[in-house]
């Protein structure tokens, strides 16, 4: 039986590993304004890497939503042409840990 798209794209993955890129470039941009603002401007260097910066926060937001968006429309779509499944029992019926021992 094949598994829905739903299950089996990690999308807690995703989402951790982008609001994790997302925090850390905010924090970096922010340590980047004030090294930029205590030297009486901005130098070359600092200009191009909060321009990076800027670029990795706007792809991870964008990357947020994207999945965010996926995630809800599988949902929705994804449940409505697959079976549920049969659940799953923990102990069959012949299993050796339900004999009584006191014998």
């Amino acid at each position: 039986m094949s598994e829905r798209l739903v299950d089996r794209i990690p999308f807690a993955k995703i989402v951790t590993v982008l609001a994790i890129v997302l925090g850390i470039s905010l924090g970096l941009c922010g340590v980047t304004f004030l090294l930029s603002s205590g030297r009486g401007g901005g130098s070359g260097f600092f200009v191009g890497l909060g321009i990076l910066e800027l670029v990795v926060i706007a792809l991870s937001v964008v990357g947020l939503a994207l999945t965010l968006l996926a995630i809800v429309t599988l949902s929705i779509f994804g449940g409505v042409s697959e079976k549920v499944s049969q659940p799953q029992k923990l102990f069959d019926e012949g299993d050796d840990t339900k004999t009584n021992k006191n014998v």
